[in-house]
Parts: structure tokens; sequence; C-alpha cells
């Protein structure tokens, strides 16, 4: 089966696709030359493409922030997805990114937030797809990876 186009992705699929890519996106800028990614809040490292995840302060569900990289960084799968620390591992990565963007601009970040939620329409998606998939391209190639 061939494989779709953006054109011809439903919304859901444009979501998910967006997600790879802003993950990718999150990952590789956080990554050295070689790859390597320290996590943040833990200190382990790991490669870029194994062991590191696509991380938020503000839950993926609210789509205002959902890809505003105000609310993201690269963290290691462990410290992501402990279940049993998730409200500590918010503070931990507002910490990180208040150390990264500052006070004001993670202020603006959680202003946004609180917005009435709305998701995306298709094209917006489309264009921002497409605007990642040209910035991976770049860091890979800058990076090496």
């Amino acid at each position: 089966m061939a494989k779709k186009t953006l054109a011809q992705m439903t919304g859901r699929e444009l979501i998910r696709k967006l997600d790879d890519e802003v993950s990718l996106h999150v990952r590789l800028a956080a990554a050295d030359d070689n790859g390597w990614i320290v996590c943040p809040t833990c200190g382990t490292a790991n490669k870029w493409d194994d062991g590191m995840d696509w991380s938020h302060c503000i839950g993926r569900a609210n789509y205002n922030v959902r890809w505003d990289l105000r609310n993201c960084i690269a963290q290691c799968a462990r410290e992501n997805r402990n279940l049993y620390r998730q409200s500590e591992n918010a503070i931990n990565v507002l910490d990180v990114l208040i150390g990264e963007w500052g006070e004001d601009e993670i202020e603006q970040m959680k202003a946004l937030a609180k917005l009435p939620n709305k998701r995306p329409d298709d094209e917006w998606l489309r264009m921002t797809i497409d605007e990642y998939r040209a910035k991976n391209k770049m860091l890979r190639k800058e990076k090496g990876l």
C-alpha cells in the first residue's frame, strides 16, 4: 500500500505526524554532534533515537501548547514515563524550561495554555509538518545524524 500524502491524511493522522516531527526536532536539537543527550532531570545519557522522549510540562491534551517548544524538552524515557512521579516530573520539567527560556516566556506559554483549547485546522497542521520536516533535515545535516 502506498504511503499517504499529507493531503490524504485525516486530522488525527496529521496530529500524529506533527507529533512525530516535533518529537524528532526536540530530540535532534538537544543532541550533541555524536547524537548523545544528557537527560536534564536525572543526568543519564542516551542516544537521541534510543531512550529519549519528547516530554512536556503542560500535557499534550492542550493543543495550544502541545507543539510549543517552550513546553518541551528531550528527557529520558524513564523519567518521562514514570507514572508514579508525574507531578514531580512536571515540576522538574518546568524548572528546566524556566532555565532555558526564562520566566517571562514560560508565563506567556502558561497563559496561552489557559485559552480555550481548540484542535488546529488541517491546513495549519500540514504547513507546520512541512516546516518541521525542513528544520529536521537541516539539523540532521548539521549534526551528521
